[in-house]
């Protein structure tokens, strides 16, 4: 097998993406039935799937952007 076999120049052959958004390039998994095990965010209500920490006292909740103070990253 040559090199020229190995690389696939046609991007219709790979299946289409489900339930994402492509973001600037980025394939962005959106997950539009969050699993019920799944904390819940103190301020909005929302599921958090992610917790993006700054620094010891910068949380943000994921995927819906609220603050978090470390007390509350410590709950959920």
């Amino acid at each position: 097998m040559t090199d020229d076999e190995l690389i696939d120049d046609d991007p219709d052959s790979s299946p289409a993406p489900t339930e994402s958004e492509i973001l600037d390039g980025i394939l962005i998994d959106v997950d539009l039935n969050p699993p019920p095990e799944l904390s819940r965010c103190p301020n909005c209500g929302g599921p958090v799937s992610s917790v993006t920490s700054r620094g010891p006292a910068d949380h943000t909740a994921g995927p819906c952007g609220c603050s978090l103070t470390p007390g509350q990253v410590k709950r959920l």
